[in-house]
């Protein structure tokens, strides 16, 4: 039995030699690309809907080690999460079903010449998720997506143990670069207010994650107005948690890319393993025959 995740070039050769025993469940995290809402280009709204709508989340996935690691997305709440409500608007034939197709180009070129952006040099910064997933952000996906749109595009690699702190200090006027997020307790309020709240921007601190620096008074109160529902009426929360989700993702301060799952072995079962989108595999409930 494994409890720790196979490594990701392994995961073909398991999936084919031993497809009735790797199981795979969700994670609460999203990977993502953030965009400084602060700084040009991306302080223009319709450059980063174009960045969403270019984005090949397939390649990512590919690059990460196929769909038993990651799913496709365009959202920052993950699937399981209360208030999880599919959504995609930056797809090719949107559907209500909320499902990312394939990446739509025409669009993206279209918005970025509309915005007024192109052309404009864009340094993206990477460095922490190589780690992890070599290759799925921060590489040549991304970077060649910015230069499909016109941008004049180059690549900044910052050592893992300090890229967060740089790529937060608002004082290097970081433009766009890598991005993940895992929960660090099962609740939307945990995956949102850390990152997009006004208050949550720290100028001039590298202590600063919310990289996107975005701040909107109107999505505030409706997370305020949420907490508050939390306790009380938990279903209206779940609600408004969605719509604000959907509100995030209409303004676009991440390119969101890909939700992971963290594959796995198991002894020979039919049965699937317990397996908790938060708490990851439940030791206390697995069984011996």
């Amino acid at each position: 039995m494994l409890l720790t995740p196979p490594p990701s070039s392994r995961i073909h050769q398991l999936a084919t030699r031993y497809a009735s025993q790797l199981h795979t469940g969700p994670v609460a995290a999203t990977f993502a690309l953030f965009m400084n809402t602060g700084v040009r280009p991306f302080s223009v709204l319709a450059a980063r809907r174009a960045v969403n709508y270019a984005i090949d989340r397939n390649k990512t996935i590919d690059l990460a080690g196929g769909p038993l690691i990651a799913q496709p997305a365009c959202q920052i709440l993950p699937p399981t999460m209360p208030g999880y409500q599919p959504y995609c608007p930056y797809t090719i034939n949107p559907s209500p079903g909320g499902a990312w197709t394939a990446p739509n180009l025409a669009r993206a070129e279209q918005l970025v010449r509309a915005s007024g952006t192109r052309g404009t040099k864009v340094t993206l910064v990477a460095g922490w998720l190589r780690r992890q997933y070599p290759g799925p952000a921060g590489r040549s996906i991304p970077r060649s997506v910015l230069r499909q749109l016109g941008y004049r595009a180059s690549l900044k690699v910052i050592a893992p143990e300090t890229y967060y702190q740089r790529a937060g200090d608002s004082r290097d006027r970081t433009q766009i670069g890598e991005f993940d997020w895992y929960q660090d307790f099962p609740a939307p309020s945990d995956f949102i207010g850390p990152l997009f709240t006004c208050r949550s921007f720290l100028p001039d601190n590298p202590a600063n994650i919310n990289d996107s620096e975005f701040c909107n008074r109107l999505i505030d109160a409706q997370m305020t107005q949420a907490g508050v529902l939390e306790s009380r009426n938990p279903n209206a929360a779940g609600s408004l948690w969605a719509r604000i989700d959907r509100e995030l993702v209409d303004q676009a301060p991440l390119g969101t890319a890909i939700q992971p799952a963290r594959p796995g072995g198991a002894v020979r079962t039919s049965r699937q393993l317990p397996v908790h989108p938060f708490w990851t595999l439940l030791i206390d409930q697995l069984w011996v025959r």
